[in-house]
C-alpha cells in the first residue's frame, strides 16, 4: 500500500511538472524546409546533421519576433559570434523568456537573415553562401533552434558543451531540489500512515 501511495505521489508530481514545462516550439513549414536544407548542406560536406534545440528554438522565435519591426538593411549587424551577444538592448528578458542560463549561450551563435516573403530557395542560400558558412561548415556546433516572423528567419547553433547548450542548468537544478523535496514529503506521509 505504501509502495502505491509512492508511485501516485510522484506520478502527480511529473504530471504537474509537465504542466509548468515551457511549451515546445513548433517549426513551422519555412523553418522545417530550412532544417532540412541546412542538413542537406552538411551532409553533402559530410558533417553530421544538426539536431533540433528546441530552447535555441525559442530563443530565434523570440529574436525573430523583435527583429519582425526593423528593416532589412543590414540584417547582419544583428548576428552574434561565439562570446558576443547580439546587438540588443534587452536580449537577457529574451533568455529570460525561454528560460535559458546566459552562460550556456557564449559559443552558440545567432544567424538571423531578411528575405522577403521568406522564399526557401534566397533563405537557404544567404545561409549557405554568406558569411554564415563558416559556422554551418563548423562540425563544433551539433544543433540549430529556428525561428522566423514576417521577413525574418533566425537561425541559432548550438553546441553540446555547457557554454553553448542554451541550456538552463539552473531550473534543472530547481527541478531536482523540487523532485526530492516531494520525495522525501512523500516517504513521510507513507510512514505517518
Amino acid at each position: 500500500m505504501a509502495f502505491l501511495k509512492l508511485s501516485l505521489l510522484l506520478l502527480f508530481m511529473l504530471v504537474l511538472h509537465g504542466v509548468r514545462c515551457k511549451p515546445m516550439y513548433h517549426n513551422n513549414d519555412e523553418e522545417d524546409d530550412l532544417f532540412e536544407g541546412l542538413n542537406g548542406y552538411r551532409s553533402s560536406s559530410n558533417l553530421p546533421n544538426f539536431t533540433e534545440n528546441s530552447n535555441a528554438a525559442c530563443l530565434a522565435e523570440k529574436v525573430a519576433d523583435k527583429l519582425d519591426a526593423l528593416s532589412c538593411e543590414n540584417a547582419f549587424d544583428y548576428s552574434s559570434a561565439p562570446g558576443n551577444k547580439p546587438n540588443f538592448t534587452d536580449f537577457d528578458k529574451l533568455l529570460d523568456k525561454c528560460d535559458i542560463n546566459g552562460n550556456n549561450t557564449l559559443d552558440g551563435v545567432i544567424l538571423p537573415v531578411c528575405v522577403p516573403k521568406l522564399d526557401p530557395t534566397a533563405v537557404l542560400s544567404n545561409y549557405t553562401n554568406s558569411q554564415y558558412a563558416k559556422y554551418l561548415n563548423d562540425s563544433s556546433y551539433t544543433g540549430a533552434g529556428i525561428g522566423s516572423e514576417e521577413n525574418w528567419m533566425v537561425v541559432i547553433l548550438s553546441t553540446n558543451t555547457s557554454t553553448g547548450s542554451f541550456s538552463s542548468a539552473a531550473s534543472l537544478i530547481a527541478n531536482i531540489s523540487n523532485y526530492l523535496a516531494a520525495l522525501f514529503f512523500g516517504l513521510l506521509v507513507i510512514s505517518v500512515s
